[in-house]
């Protein structure tokens, strides 16, 4: 039996969504990564308003990574509905790293303000043909 395993996130992108080159082990695979910003605001315990910003890794795997490379940009409020996901490597020191990042299966932004667009719609971005958010996604746990 599966565990539940689901995120929703909304926040800003904080550059540009960028493609990474995966190794010939995973050749035919595409993967575009992105970070969100998203800030929570409370109240502290002396009344004082406060931020709290947590800066999250997004990875979009096969059709919904080619969409928000083609479609996204830096400063673009988005949210995001996927998974979480452990991603383990070795650090340049030889030391092991682990992290966490969410799969997007689904993809909602807004274009920047100031394109000219007086009521700007949002878009979304889902895979295409039945697709499933492992689409492309090697079945090796590897995260760059």
């Amino acid at each position: 039996m599966n565990h539940l395993n689901s995120v929703l996130l909304e926040g800003v992108l904080t550059d540009d969504p960028r493609k990474v080159e995966l190794p010939e082990a995973v050749a035919g695979t595409r993967l575009v990564k992105f970070d969100l910003a998203s800030d929570r605001y409370f109240v502290g315990r002396n009344g004082e308003k406060k931020v709290e910003t947590v800066f999250v890794p997004i990875q979009c795997w096969g059709t919904i990574g080619d969409k928000a490379l083609e479609r996204m940009k830096k400063g673009m409020t988005a949210r995001v509905v996927g998974r979480l996901r452990l991603c383990r490597w070795l650090a340049q020191d030889g030391s092991s790293r682990r992290g966490m990042e969410i799969v997007a299966e689904h993809v909602e932004f807004r274009p920047l303000r100031g394109t000219g667009k007086s009521n700007p719609a949002v878009e979304i971005i889902e895979g295409e043909n039945g697709e499933s958010d492992s689409a492309g996604e090697p079945e090796v746990l590897y995260c760059i």
